[in-house]
């Protein structure tokens, strides 16, 4: 066994931290109840609970660097750096955090099974393709955390991911909706389509050039209409020049600027600080509350749910079947075979009962109290009264608190110190350098020479940026273009592009928006009119075919006659992909049903043509009675669309019953 062969090679303090987050589950708690923290430090208070600056960090990068591994070479990491991505994470954390107060009060938790085979499941813990815990421990040390704090991000996440199945068990749908549903989504038609296409379109103008002549002898229909068509399409000067003067906006230069900037960047500030050893011993020993796992205990439970306004009968009768199951696990019955029986929390009671390894703060007092009353001796509780209802407690094993050692928390303590210290040489910088521009803020130079930086540029670049570089950070291009900046000509504020990284910017030129000279954009006004009148003849020819079509009522004979291409469909449904146009297939779906009168006819605009269009017939979709298995994937694939959207609502909801506070200087 892959864990019995990990818990031999274990050693010492750490590998018990190691091994527990291995084999046991653990209560969920929320990333951010292990630590207290300095409230200034914190990036937002959710419900007066903090998610710290160092939190952020952590999270945002390791996030980052998930997304490397996933986008490989496509990674653009100054995406990345953009204040709105980081707000949209900072978003998630605190609906994360959200999410976490609610799990806690409602007795979430993660069975040992589902814990463990989440941690073996991830890659960058293996060595040829098995979990390593050497790897595991130095990946861990290396992005700064101790194993608790690794142990209670995946408690976190595990114990979310019920949230959409919690939700999904409430989520119904009804038979008339999954009937509904097969109807339209199995839903058959049969038409057949004239294709008009666009006589030369944009790409097509010069095709029909004598250099490219087109052999109406060879060509497709398509082809030999542009051919017979080309000789028509005659433009004048002053059909050019009108469309130039009327459609004037189409053809304007974009408004750019040429900037300069400074750039302050940590990682640019030289090596790393070596600490003392005893600078890092006596922060461990301020510190050592962190690297302590306080006593915890492995409990199942059993709930008998009792709403908060029921009547006391109800009350009474929900502590007797409590009373009864507790002397019947006193009894030596199976605790975890009476909890699949009995209990009703949805939460644990597949998994028997098991609530993992609870630790003090991670249940309500009452529940919490009596757990640690139990004794290995006496495991099973009285029935303990919660605002869930009635609980049988069954106490499990005990662990004890563990610390670890200097030398085991050495890596973690100067990471962090050398990150520290990196952003107290950063910040004195960046102070400076605020503090010279403040001085005179229209110009770089001298705040450039007194900190050794070079005066950079970029550009010219629009109000879109640019696609790498500087501009490509979309807070540097709006600060480019803001009225500090392009309107009063001074230095920008600090424009955050990463952690302890920040560039300020000032005008160097603008480039007003301006109309193209015609001889620039002769081509592109060319081709405009061109597409215009092809487009223009193609929908006249198409009404006229329509025409034809509903008196004469042959459309294969007519489509024949005009050389033009004839699209059949045989019941085809609304998400058939492959062989036929999707904006024709769409529009042959919006069309009304075929009456006693005949077919329904239409002319629709394609991308590059028009359509005669003729509905033949519709068959909807009917889930027959001898197909339940059928009906029942529709129903719950209606159930979970339901439950996605009663979980986002959910979200909606816990936010504006919350007080979020967040500090955007931060």
């Amino acid at each position: 066994m892959v864990l019995q062969s990990i818990r031999d090679r274990l050693h010492g303090i750490i590998a018990i931290f190691i091994f527990a987050i291995l084999i046991i589950p653990f209560a969920f708690v929320g990333v951010n109840s292990y630590f207290t923290s300095d409230a200034q430090n914190a990036v937002a208070l959710v419900n007066e609970q903090e998610i710290t600056v160092d939190q952020f960090n952590r999270s945002f990068q390791n996030y980052r660097r998930r997304m490397q591994a996933q986008l490989g070479t496509s990674f653009d990491p100054e995406m990345f750096d953009q204040l709105v991505v980081r707000r949209q994470f900072l978003d998630q954390m605190i609906n994360e955090e959200l999410m976490s107060q609610v799990s806690v009060e409602s007795g979430l938790a993660v069975s040992n099974d589902r814990l463990a085979q989440e941690i073996r499941g991830l890659a960058g813990f293996e060595v040829d393709g098995e979990f390593n815990v050497d790897v595991y421990q130095q990946r861990l040390a290396s992005m700064g955390m101790t194993p608790q704090q690794f142990e209670n991000d995946m408690r976190a996440s595990l114990v979310m991911d019920q949230f959409p199945r919690v939700i999904a068990q409430s989520a119904i749908s009804t038979d008339w909706e999954m009937r509904e549903y097969a109807r339209l989504q199995e839903q058959q038609r049969s038409f057949r389509a004239i294709i008009v296409p666009a006589r030369p379109g944009p790409d097509t103008a010069d095709e029909t050039d004598e250099s490219e002549p087109v052999d109406s002898e060879t060509a497709e229909p398509a082809e030999e209409a542009v051919a017979e068509a080309a000789p028509e399409m005659e433009i004048s000067e002053e059909d050019i020049l009108a469309w130039y003067e009327e459609n004037s906006t189409d053809y304007l230069s974009e408004e750019q600027v040429i900037i300069e900037y400074l750039e302050l960047d940590a990682a640019m500030l030289g090596g790393a600080i070596e600490p003392e050893e005893e600078q890092l011993r006596a922060r461990f020993e301020e510190q050592q509350a962190r690297f302590v796992t306080p006593e915890a205990r492995l409990a199942s439970h059993i709930l008998i749910e009792v709403p908060t306004d029921a009547p006391q009968v109800d009350v009474d009768t929900a502590r007797q079947a409590a009373e009864d199951l507790a002397e019947r696990a006193e009894a030596g019955e199976d605790f975890a075979v009476l909890a699949r029986e009995s209990s009703q929390d949805i939460g644990s009671a597949e998994e028997g009962g098991d609530l993992g390894w609870i630790e003090p703060g991670y249940m309500v007092q009452a529940f919490e109290d009596a757990l640690y009353e139990l004794t290995p001796e006496n495991p099973i509780s009285e029935p303990i009264k919660t605002g869930f209802g009635w609980h049988v407690i069954n106490l499990r094993e005990i662990r004890p608190s563990e610390g670890m050692t200097y030398a085991e928390a050495r890596e973690i303590l100067l990471a962090e110190y050398q990150a520290e210290a990196d952003e107290r040489r950063f910040l004195e910088q960046a102070d400076r350098m605020i503090d010279i521009i403040y001085e005179d803020p229209t110009t770089l130079s001298a705040a450039a020479e007194e900190l050794g930086l070079e005066v950079l540029e970029a550009g010219p670049f629009g109000r879109g940026g640019e696609d790498e570089g500087v501009a490509a950070n979309m807070d540097v291009v709006n600060t480019a273009f803001s009225e500090l900046v392009l309107a009063q000509g001074a230095v920008s504020d600090p424009v955050d592009l990463g952690t302890n990284h920040i560039v300020v910017v000032r005008l160097g030129e603008h480039l007003p928006e301006a109309l193209k000279p015609l001889g620039d954009v002769r081509d592109e006004v060319v081709a405009a009119v061109t597409r215009q009148r092809a487009m223009e003849a193609a929908q006249a020819r198409a009404e006229t075919l329509l025409a034809r079509v509903e008196a004469e009522g042959d459309l294969e004979a007519i489509s024949t006659a005009e050389g033009l291409e004839l699209i059949t469909a045989e019941d085809v449904m609304r998400v058939t992909v492959a062989d036929y146009d999707p904006q024709l297939l769409r529009q042959a779906f919006q069309m009304e049903r075929p009456g006693e009168g005949g077919p329904r006819r239409a002319v629709f605009e394609l991308a590059d043509g028009y359509a005669v269009v003729e509905l033949e017939s519709v068959a909807d979709g009917v889930i027959g009675e001898d197909e339940a298995l059928r009906a029942e994937a529709y129903k719950r694939r209606i159930a979970n669309g339901t439950a996605s959207e009663e979980a986002l609502g959910f979200v909606r909801m816990l936010r504006s019953q919350s007080i979020i506070e967040i500090y955007e200087e931060r």
